[in-house]
């Protein structure tokens, strides 16, 4: 923090500068000024966090410095020294808003209190700030995160944008999305906690922070993220975008895929861009094993229709050949014959590769299927699988939780209990008494 001293007297001014211990106090002496003239003067061009001023002084004094101030910059405190042990004089000071009163001749640890007590007055005052600003700045971004989502009226965030850190005018939009392809990715992002989705957020802010100041990151959707970007060009957001693939590898061991759309203009442009990149996002499954995938960078407009019509094609390839081979069946063929396996086999380490070979479709493409005719990843499915016979055997055997860990597909019960934990809100054993 910084201090201004204002005294008529030299002798006052070096005797302060010596006298105090500025630095023990987290406090930085700014400079000083020899009357209330010469120190609003000062204080408009670097205004500082407390003046220490005398009270009488030629051209303008202490209590017309206070007002002074008072009425430029109120969050200013002022310390006022005076030889006079008028009370009038402290009535007038404190009701034009000086925090604290000093009498000459000036007593160190008095004087060492008082700074101390306004130090932490405004440090108390900028945390209860950083805090608000915070929450503001947490509400504004989920709005503008619905907005961008549902569509919501244009007119509820129009006033949001001068707060934000995006300039709209050039902005595109990034998809992060965790992928969960084999049972120990599944596993690591099924158990992962807030505080760890806090965590890669941090390090995508430090990632974009190489690139560009100027970003607003929504995680409000479980396993992805949407990354608002202003102003970078395609080369740039596929740099980003392989440097968070590999932060997720390093620190989750998880593949990830991104996405990300054209640059765009103007606020109400963002629900189509968001649009975009989910579609982007959707047909990435029939494009291969491209982890990273951007209009301007890799997939232009023409590619993406064509992907779109690929995807129609083979949807509708399958329900044709569904309604001719099943008459009415629920699933596809890949899905029932996958779920077979699935029912057969969910006490041993499945794999992906084994499902979609027994599927016949490759892993891209039966994720997608499977997802949108079940209603939840492969690997969802298999753990509630699990945890239903897991439920079956405790209620029925008396078999020890390590026991039914090995025989529900779980080579680790620590980790099939905190698994069973995360669905039933309680622990095996606490299951079984309470069904006893």
């Amino acid at each position: 923090m910084k201090i201004l001293l204002v005294d008529d007297e030299m002798f006052t001014i070096k005797m302060l500068q010596n006298l105090i211990h500025w630095e023990q106090l987290g406090l930085e002496v700014m400079g000083y000024a020899r009357d209330g003239q010469e120190a609003f003067h000062m204080i408009m061009e670097n205004p500082p966090d407390i003046v220490l001023t005398d009270i009488k002084m030629d051209t303008m004094n202490g209590l017309e410095l206070v007002k002074k101030i008072q009425g430029y910059s109120p969050d200013i405190r002022v310390l006022l020294m005076s030889a006079y042990a008028d009370f009038g004089y402290v009535k007038e000071a404190m009701k034009r808003g000086c925090s604290d009163y000093i009498l000459k001749p000036i007593d160190e640890a008095e004087l060492e209190q008082a700074l101390r007590r306004t130090v932490e007055e405004i440090r108390g005052r900028k945390e209860q700030e950083s805090v608000i600003n915070e929450s503001e700045a947490q509400l504004r971004a989920m709005k503008l995160y619905q907005y961008m989502k549902n569509g919501c009226s244009l007119n509820s965030i129009l006033n949001f944008e001068q707060y934000l850190p995006v300039d709209f005018n050039s902005y595109s939009l990034m998809m992060v999305r965790l992928e969960n392809e084999t049972i120990d990715e599944f596993n690591s992002i099924s158990t992962m906690e807030p505080v760890q989705s806090g965590y890669l957020t941090g390090l995508m802010k430090e990632i974009l922070s190489e690139k560009t100041e100027h970003f607003l990151i929504f995680d409000y959707e479980a396993q992805n993220w949407f990354l608002l970007l202003e102003g970078l060009n395609g080369r740039d957001k596929a740099a980003c975008a392989q440097r968070i693939l590999e932060m997720l590898k390093r620190e989750l061991d998880v593949r990830g895929f991104i996405c990300f759309s054209t640059r765009q203009q103007g606020l109400d442009k963002l629900p189509m861009v968001y649009e975009e990149v989910t579609a982007l996002g959707k047909y990435g499954f029939f494009v291969g094993e491209e982890p990273i995938l951007g209009y301007d960078y890799n997939c232009s407009q023409k590619e993406m229709e064509e992907i779109r019509t690929i995807g129609a094609m083979r949807e509708q390839e399958q329900k044709d050949t569904d309604m001719a081979s099943g008459q009415g069946k629920r699933y596809s063929k890949p899905v029932e014959l996958s779920l077979q396996l699935i029912e057969g086999s969910y006490d041993r380490n499945i794999s992906l590769d084994e499902i979609c070979r027994e599927a016949a479709v490759s892993r891209n493409y039966f994720c997608y299927l499977f997802k949108r005719e079940v209603g939840v990843s492969v690997w969802n499915y298999l753990t509630q699988l699990r945890m239903e016979r897991a439920k079956k055997l405790l209620e029925e055997t008396d078999l020890r939780s390590y026991e039914i860990a090995f025989q529900v597909g779980y080579d680790n019960p620590s980790y099939f209990s905190r698994i069973f934990k995360k669905y039933e809100q309680m622990t095996p054993n606490e299951y079984r008494e309470n069904r006893k």
